[in-house]
């Protein structure tokens, strides 16, 4: 029995005997990608910049892939492809619900998105909604454009064999490893073969250099040691995410990515969740809408404030179930390895949360009650930069801030 198991999976698996053995083709791509992240980090530090270099990046994208998608369009089967997305059936729909929630989730990207996230790194008294739209409806067409895509390109492969179940699972590779391919049979092929695969270059580099630099800032503001070592910070960051992505070098790291894609899913509605009941409940919504329109310069409609507080979380709870039932799903065929990594980089974003709470209980003084009745207290923002800061007083009052000052003075003394 056992050779004649081992002869079956020799024979319909023959890669799995050197399952942890490197791609160095993968490698050398890999320390590329990451070499063009720490170039951007270097060459644009600052929030303004950087936000810039976003916005023409999210703008170039779009343009290459509306070049493809009008190239794509001369393909065998893909008018077919293209009738079948714009007209779906009723059990389609049903499906596709849940992915709209989450093409949403993974097109604004960590925190509550690039959008906001690059626009609290901006000048304050600044109008940054102005032009930030661009990113963010910017990301969501590209996500839309994908689907078409997709679905032309599916039809077009569907023209070469036969329904069958390796035959879908070879197709769904090959929209995201070897699309460009089908441009082979059609004139300068290796010219749209590289706008293809730069769009893609683009897209993935928009959304890693947005979640990195939102991390770093975050820490940047909160932690005044890692400010000083901003540089030694951020590329000791990427060389080590560089490092770890050599996992997915390999074949069980290749086969299991789509595993820890879906993990992400969790762990962002997670994470938003945890962000709206502080901000908007604990924090409260007449001192976020205040900093709001501090930092904006103008008036924050109270009807965005009620989106944020009711509605966004009956989106984000939606997310948060088809995320895990998803990633269940998928780890039933991951290996113990992938699994593993799995429970690391979920739990470790979450734990982060009351491991800060534990730091902020040991920098304050007083009893232990008084430090953590101090702690869930909602407590005022302030910005970093003392400039700013006295810009925030003038803009708030000194009577607002100073008040709550006072009351935990008096508790400690």
């Amino acid at each position: 029995y056992r050779s004649h198991f081992a002869s079956m999976k020799d024979e319909n698996f023959p890669d799995t005997n050197a399952d942890y053995e490197l791609s160095w083709n993968f490698v050398s791509n890999f320390v590329f990608i990451w070499a063009m992240i720490a170039f951007i980090f270097y060459k644009f530090p600052e929030a303004a910049k950087f936000g810039k270099l976003i916005r023409y990046m999210v703008i170039g994208t779009v343009a290459l892939l509306l070049v493809c998608f009008v190239r794509f369009l001369f393909l065998p089967g893909a008018i077919e492809g293209l009738t079948r997305f714009m007209t779906p059936k009723a059990s389609d729909m049903a499906m596709g619900i849940s992915s709209t929630f989450i093409m949403v989730l993974h097109a604004f990207g960590a925190g509550w998105g690039s959008v906001i996230a690059l626009s609290s790194f901006n000048g304050f008294k600044t109008n940054i909604m102005s032009y930030s739209w661009i990113i963010s409806f910017g990301q969501i067409f590209i996500y839309i454009m994908f689907g078409m895509v997709s679905f032309m390109l599916e039809h077009y492969y569907k023209g070469f064999s036969e329904d069958s179940y390796n035959t879908y699972v070879i197709n769904n590779w090959l929209l995201y490893v070897s699309s460009a391919s089908a441009l082979a049979s059609m004139h300068w092929s290796n010219l749209w073969t590289f706008y293809y695969y730069t769009m893609l270059l683009m897209a993935a580099l928009i959304v890693m250099t947005t979640q990195i630099f939102t991390i770093l800032q975050s820490l940047f503001d909160e932690f005044e040691i890692l400010r000083t070592r901003k540089q030694e910070v951020t590329f000791g960051l990427i060389g080590g995410l560089t490092v770890c992505s050599f996992f997915f070098c390999t074949n069980h790291g290749i086969s299991s990515f789509s595993a820890l894609s879906l993990d992400a899913i969790f762990s962002h509605s997670v994470l938003h969740l945890l962000l709206l009941l502080v901000v908007l409940w604990i924090y409260g919504r007449e001192r976020f809408q205040r900093d709001i329109e501090f930092m904006l310069g103008q008036p924050f409609a109270s009807w965005k404030i009620f989106i944020l507080r009711f509605i966004a979380p009956l989106f984000l709870l939606i997310c948060l179930v088809s995320g895990a039932l998803a990633a269940v799903m998928e780890h039933i065929y991951s290996v113990v390895s992938v699994l593993i990594i799995s429970i690391f980089l979920v739990g470790l974003p979450i734990l982060a949360i009351p491991g800060y709470g534990f730091y902020y209980l040991y920098q304050n003084t007083g009893t232990f009650c008084a430090r953590f009745r101090r702690t869930c207290r909602p407590t005022d923002w302030y910005p970093v930069e003392m400039e700013h800061r006295q810009q925030y007083e003038e803009a708030v009052g000194n009577t607002d801030i100073t008040h709550q000052l006072f009351e935990v003075t008096e508790e400690v003394n």
